[in-house]
């Protein structure tokens, strides 16, 4: 995916027009550089074109670790808390957010390359809470639905507008009764159940309402690899989207990271006030930032 849309904006820069290769093609045209490019099978359906030769010291966007400096984030945090409304509002997309801000000719994003600035943005979504959601869209934390939903995750309430009035939301009892039916369905033959659609298969499967703050995560796709329900199912990339597939035997799994996903979000006007302890507990869970940036230039070519 990232190799097209880098493909169409040269192509556009150079004024030739736009350009839009199926991937079929793309593929079979990186194949005939052999020379040049090796292919290489990603899981599901997607691969990478890489460099012959060239070692693999590409930036993984979906790490977990935070290996920049304080001052950065200092900065970060402080550039995005003074934006106004004509500003703060980027594009959704991690790629494209890190693109609007290497535009803005940002001090302290001097020196780092694109696949540094979207993992720089990944972690302050998912991590550093600099940024979150909201209509699809990035902006400061402060403004956003990301923290309505960390909040009402804290209280173990559902976020007002993401169940319907007089609906049953879903205990951890029925949640994991539920998602067996479903996994037995995907082990007999059936297809990988996109997250996309796992709420609405609650509402019209099982009459019930699937609502993640309710059971203490702001996040389906950290639900899904809570504990309680980890011998059922786990959280995969296939293709463009993620998806719930069945658990693998216990002994075969590496360890994981929680994955963040973008989550269609309902925005609430009226935040419940929480304990205050446990606001505060939650807040002073964020990592500690080790000191070293790292020095791998580039991201990971996705088809």
């Amino acid at each position: 995916r990232i190799l097209r849309k880098r493909l169409a904006e040269l192509a556009q820069a150079s004024s030739r027009g736009e350009l839009d290769m199926d991937v079929k093609d793309l593929r079979t045209l990186c194949a005939s550089c052999a020379g040049w490019l090796q292919i290489e099978d990603a899981e599901g359906a997607d691969w990478a074109a890489l460099l012959a030769g060239r070692p693999d010291s590409f930036i993984d966007v979906y790490s977990p670790m935070d290996m920049y400096p304080d001052t950065l984030w200092q900065a970060v945090a402080a550039y995005f808390s003074g934006l106004t409304d004509s500003s703060m509002v980027l594009p959704g997309g991690r790629y494209s957010c890190a693109q609007v801000l290497i535009q803005r000719g940002l001090p302290f994003l001097s020196g780092y390359s694109l696949g540094q600035v979207c993992h720089i943005v990944q972690l302050a979504i998912s991590q550093k809470k600099l940024l979150g959601y909201l209509n699809g869209t990035v902006v400061p934390y402060a403004r956003s639905q990301s923290m309505v939903k960390d909040r009402h995750a804290v209280c173990q309430q559902p976020c007002a507008g993401s169940v319907r009035a007089r609906s049953v939301v879903a205990s951890w009892d029925t949640l994991r009764q539920s998602l067996s039916e479903l996994i037995r369905e995907v082990l007999a033959g059936g297809p990988p159940i996109p997250l996309s659609n796992i709420k609405r298969l609650f509402r019209s499967r099982f009459h019930i309402e699937l609502s993640e703050t309710a059971l203490g995560y702001a996040k389906l796709s950290e639900l899904l690899q809570d504990s309680r329900i980890s011998d059922l199912c786990e959280v995969s990339l296939r293709g463009n989207g993620y998806v719930m597939v069945p658990a693998r035997p216990r002994s075969s799994k590496p360890k994981r990271s929680l994955i963040s996903l973008v989550a269609t979000l309902h925005m609430d006007a009226d935040v419940p006030a929480c304990d205050a302890h446990a606001l505060a507990a939650a807040a002073a869970a964020q990592p500690t930032t080790p000191p070293t940036p790292p020095t791998a230039q580039g991201t990971h070519a996705p088809s």
